[in-house]
């Protein structure tokens, strides 16, 4: 079976210190955790114990976990054997955001060109690379910023004429234009919102639900908001965007609807966790925290009376529903 093509998502074929990578967790030893850099063609780096964790290590599979994919930093590199130092304790959650962003965006592009390699039966590794070297990087060079190829194959969707400066045949430009426009349309990166919103006036419940409606009623078709219970009075409110900015600032718009209208419900609101893109890590940590509200939710439901039980039915009724539909998604 033939195997597929494969190439580095940018020019250089090591990262320099200090970069920040996304890594996919391989195996775990005495000496640290083997990883694979997803970036630079899977080559290996390894997270030594010491750089896992500011805090001392108790248990080494809570900080790591085989198969997981997260952000850390290279701390030292040395080209000529191979040999790739990484850090998770030195990553900054801004430094998350980044290369999340930067990892999805260089992801797509990646995913477009093997494709165009395929549908023009290119054989080996180098046919991809050099296909890489007239459109990706080309870009890239010109820009000086990894992953600013997505934002050109977004512009050429518009303006067809941006893939003539690559100097492509007519049948390849052909081609990674239709898989751009095919492509491109659907990346986006997921952002989310933690909040907490309660009202334990008269009101009750239904304060919380009307508030909670209120911050739904800004979803649109392009920037669809949705809004999960976690654990009253904790929600999390998520949409996805290919248009980071425009995502942030519509979840932001949402939290202010919601804080005005509880608060004039004699309510109250805080923001636990502001608009932020959404990493693999954060989705993860969100589904178990979500289990494990749902364990607990079950493991008390038997001594609550039928009226609070279902006052938490009804808030969780407004998970992704908009304002006319009550609770359905």
């Amino acid at each position: 079976m033939k195997m597929p093509l494969s190439c580095r998502f940018y020019k250089e074929k090591y990262p320099e210190v200090e970069d920040v990578v996304m890594v996919n967790v391989r195996s775990i030893a005495e000496m640290g955790a083997y990883v694979h850099l997803l970036e630079y063609n899977n080559i290996e780096g390894m997270i030594l114990l010491s750089e896992l964790s500011r805090r001392r290590i108790r248990s080494i599979n809570k900080l790591i976990r085989v198969g997981k994919t997260e952000p850390v930093v290279v701390i030292r590199v040395d080209k000529e054997k191979g040999y790739i130092d990484l850090s998770k304790r030195r990553v900054s959650p801004e430094d998350v955001e980044k290369c999340t962003e930067r990892f999805a965006k260089a992801k797509a592009v990646n995913s477009i060109l093997r494709h165009v390699a395929e549908l023009l039966h290119y054989e080996t590794d180098e046919q991809l690379e050099d296909l890489y070297q007239r459109t990706a990087w080309f870009f890239e060079e010109r820009n000086k910023k990894k992953a600013s190829a997505y934002d050109f194959f977004k512009q050429a969707v518009i303006d067809n004429s941006i893939l003539a400066e690559c100097g492509l045949d007519e049948k390849t430009q052909e081609v990674l234009l239709t898989n751009i426009k095919r492509k491109l349309t659907s990346q986006a990166v997921k952002i989310r919102s933690d909040i907490e919103v309660a009202c334990y006036g008269y009101e009750g419940i239904d304060a919380v639900k009307t508030a909670l409606k209120a911050g739904l009623a800004l979803s649109t078709e392009e920037l669809p908001i949705k809004i999960n219970l976690i654990a009253p009075p904790l929600y999390v409110m998520t949409t996805a965007t290919p248009e980071k900015s425009e995502g942030l600032k519509a979840l932001q718009n949402a939290i202010d609807v919601i804080e005005k209208e509880i608060t004039t419900l004699g309510g109250v609101f805080q923001v636990q966790m502001a608009p932020k893109v959404v990493t693999a890590t954060d989705e993860a940590e969100l589904a178990r925290q979500m289990e494990r509200a749902e364990a607990e939710n079950a493991e008390v439901a038997g001594d609550d009376d039928e009226e609070e039980q279902e006052e938490q039915d009804d808030a969780a009724d407004v998970d992704g529903a908009s304002p006319d539909e009550d609770g359905e998604d």
